[in-house]
């Protein structure tokens, strides 16, 4: 009979397994010291090695030569606990054992000593399945089982189980698998099956895996199914149902290059091809990942390892965008796909999100964006930092530069009458161009301020003049404007805005002028 990879290939000692050393340290020095608990808890995502640990420490508790941190794998009790068919090691799903009744049953089993084993071991995987009614029957047994009677648990939800079932255990996490062991593991299957591998093939299978030595394993199998006797990369991607790298690649320098139109196209035809869209959104999001990564990182570095692109693409593409861009990316990329999830028409969420990503060039510092607006001038996007930007090297002048100013420029009087013009176009809803400072031969409207509240602004908009009247430079040259001095003081008496900083100025100078007195006289 056929035995798919996932099994064929299970590991039959602690140090087959793969990324879990700590755990199999743990284990073997526990059987060699004779220090083992009577109760595991292996927590971890799945295809990661929770099953093939308990049937390990089964076989090497059991193992005719045992208890021993080598099981032999040929005596009668590790063949069968190799199987799942032996009637001391009872593998129970917790899923559809959850309930009371069956708890009862087996506390009134674990009275009964093995059959032909040292120690009757129960493993129950999933055990966050079971009711809160089945584990508190349970705790008693638990805490003091016969000393015949070893429990193992297995869960990928450990939140779920109750505090006191956790505390009544020695608990392992298991971690994901990293690519490179991963690819490392395929390449060794590869050799003994006398599979040719193209290269990126494998790759793409483990970061497909996500950290699952059993979800590489069966997607090897169906890849192999598929090809006959080579793995190539093609084939890969089509039984993954993933999109291609070059699709990938030509999808980030549409978007590099401002193209929304060919970015729209390509995702078009992506979902056309039948590609999934969250899976879609998660690959681009994966290989984003990867050109961020490769901005920081040597391309050799194992965070790489299982990136389909090649090192030198990466290396390219990362240099066309800052990584304040790449991470406003993934951002976009990432909300793009909650929506998606929750929404009929996700499609649309995912093309809104491509038209963002393609206008990165619209983006503006915030720190940029308050500068212009203190300096009255319009917004420039400078952030044309990178090759393919390169094109627009010269910046277009800002407006106080063709006028012959620097955002310094001007004295503070010119500064007090452009806010005030500014003040008096937004409470108009004036969107226009502003008009030009004023001159000697063209004064502006702030020449003649009358000697009440400034035509045209409201008591809020003149409360924000009074405001912006906090500098010592421009309270000191609305003290020498007397139109626009006896204006906020006429302000003070119709509104009560009182302008603490002026009269604090007056006092001051009247203070000064008094004390000269004093001392002359």
């Amino acid at each position: 009979m056929y035995l798919v990879f996932a099994r064929k290939y299970r590991p039959h000692t602690f140090d087959d397994v793969i990324g879990q050393q700590h755990v199999a340290r743990t284990l073997k020095n526990a059987v060699r010291q004779g220090r083992v608990a009577h109760a595991y808890l292996f927590c971890g995502s799945r295809g990661v090695g929770k099953t093939s640990m308990a049937r390990i420490l089964a076989a090497a508790l059991n193992c005719e030569d045992g208890p021993t941190e080598t099981p032999c794998g040929r005596c009668d009790h590790c063949r069968r606990i190799a199987v799942g068919d032996d009637l001391d090691v009872m593998e129970i799903d917790g899923a559809s054992n959850r309930g009371i009744d069956e708890v009862r049953e087996l506390r009134q089993n674990a009275k009964i000593s093995p059959a032909h084993s040292r120690f009757k071991i129960y493993y129950i995987d999933e055990v966050h399945m079971l009711t809160s009614q089945a584990f508190n029957a349970l705790l008693k047994t638990l805490e003091e089982p016969p000393p015949h009677v070893k429990f193992i648990f297995s869960t990928t939800d450990p939140q779920q189980l109750p505090d006191t079932v956790k505390s009544r255990c020695q608990r392992f996490d298991f971690r994901r698998i990293s690519d490179a062991e991963i690819i490392k593991h395929l390449q060794q299957i590869c050799s003994k099956e006398e599979l040719a591998t193209e290269k990126g093939a494998l790759e793409a299978i483990a970061r497909a895996a996500r950290g699952g030595m059993r979800d590489a394993l069966g997607a090897l199998d169906q890849v192999r199914a598929f090809s006959d006797s080579e793995v190539k990369l093609d084939q890969v991607l089509t039984v993954l149902g993933a999109a291609r790298t070059r699709t990938l690649t030509d999808m980030v320098a549409a978007l590099a290059g401002s193209k929304t139109g060919n970015a729209l196209k390509m995702a078009h035809n992506v979902l056309l091809s039948g590609i999934d869209l969250l899976d879609f959104i998660d690959q681009l999001s994966e290989y984003l990942r990867d050109v961020l990564v490769a901005k920081y990182c040597r391309t050799d570095d194992e965070l790489l390892a299982g990136a389909i692109a090649d090192a030198d693409t990466l290396r390219r593409q990362s240099e066309l965008f800052t990584p304040e861009q790449l991470l406003y990316m993934l951002q976009i990329l990432r909300e793009a796909r909650l929506r998606a999830r929750r929404d009929t028409t996700g499609k649309l969420a995912f093309e809104l999100a491509i038209i963002k990503l393609s206008r990165l060039d619209d983006l503006v510092h915030i720190q940029q964006t308050l500068d212009a607006d203190t300096a009255g001038e319009p917004v420039e996007n400078n952030n044309y930092s990178t090759e393919d930007r390169g094109r627009k090297t010269e910046a277009k002048p800002t407006q106080a530069a063709q006028k012959g100013e620097t955002k310094e420029g001007g004295n503070g009087k010119d500064r007090i009458k452009n806010m005030v013009r500014r003040l008096q176009d937004r409470s108009k809803g004036n969107a226009g161009p502003q008009t030009p400072p004023a001159t000697a031969s063209h004064p502006g409207p702030a020449a003649d301020i009358p000697d009440d509240v400034p035509e045209g602004i409201s008591p809020e908009k003149f409360r924000q003049i009074q405001d912006a009247a906090g500098g010592a430079e421009i309270a000191g040259e609305i003290e020498k404007n007397t139109p626009l001095l006896e204006a906020f003081i006429r302000a003070d008496e119709q509104f009560d805005l009182r302008p603490v900083k002026l009269q604090k100025s007056q006092e001051t100078k009247q203070d000064n002028t008094d004390q000269g007195s004093e001392s002359g006289s």
